[in-house]
């Protein structure tokens, strides 16, 4: 999902809405798909932004195409996704106390989310002498979360992001999920390869309003 931060908004409700945002999806290898988005954004004024951010959750695949096609643009991780392995880490440590994992984890959500996401990651670092005070043996989700982490650490300056106007989570792109896996997934549905690819294309233009463009192509 594409769009200008200026065209972000909200609802009545206080929940985010975009004004004007386009899509680009792809079943395939990940190298075209990433090629696609870049194509697409250059469409829409890439070229011209002062800034340009992405957002995402931490697939590695995903960070390589940023890494590939939008090098010089900010990365953000998405702050529920980085907020998920803090809670896995937390009832890997309290396995069979929930409120003992909960008061170790919402002070570190709270703390990576207002600036002090060194503080966060000097706290996972010393989870082996932490571990050791306690005379547990360090259970290997410690070293894997922590690597996780420290290679998103220039990802995670989520109040330094807020402040700019950009999002910190990734909520619109996996709402878009959401709909296309409804519209192509639903129960009784079955769709032959070049089917899907063509009623996908479709849908794109039609998000995209490109619909008259393609009506007219054919």
């Amino acid at each position: 999902m594409i769009y200008h931060l200026r065209h972000a908004a909200k609802t009545a409700g206080d929940r985010g809405l975009l004004v004007e945002k386009f899509v680009v999806a792809h079943v395939g290898e990940p190298l075209e798909f990433g090629r696609q988005v870049q194509a697409e954004a250059r469409r829409r004024g890439l070229g011209a932004a002062p800034r340009v951010y992405v957002v995402a959750d931490g697939g590695v695949w995903i960070w390589n195409l940023v890494k590939d096609r939008f090098s010089t643009a900010t990365g953000v991780l998405d702050f529920y996704h980085a907020s998920q392995h803090l809670w896995d880490l937390a009832h890997t440590l309290h396995p069979e106390n929930a409120v003992a994992a909960r008061a170790w984890v919402e002070p570190l959500r709270h703390q990576l989310r207002h600036g002090g996401e060194a503080g966060v990651l000097q706290t996972l670092q010393d989870l082996p002498a932490w571990c050791a005070q306690r005379a547990q043996a360090v259970p290997p989700a410690v070293a894997r979360e922590t690597n996780y982490f420290t290679e998103h650490r220039e990802h995670l300056h989520y109040a330094a992001r807020a402040a700019e106007g950009c999002p910190v989570g990734s909520g619109a792109m996996e709402s878009l999920c959401s709909q296309l896996q409804g519209r192509f997934k639903r129960g009784g549905q079955f769709w032959t390869a070049p089917g899907r690819r063509r009623l996908m294309a479709l849908e794109v233009a039609r998000r995209n309003q490109d619909w008259l463009e393609v009506w007219h192509a054919n």
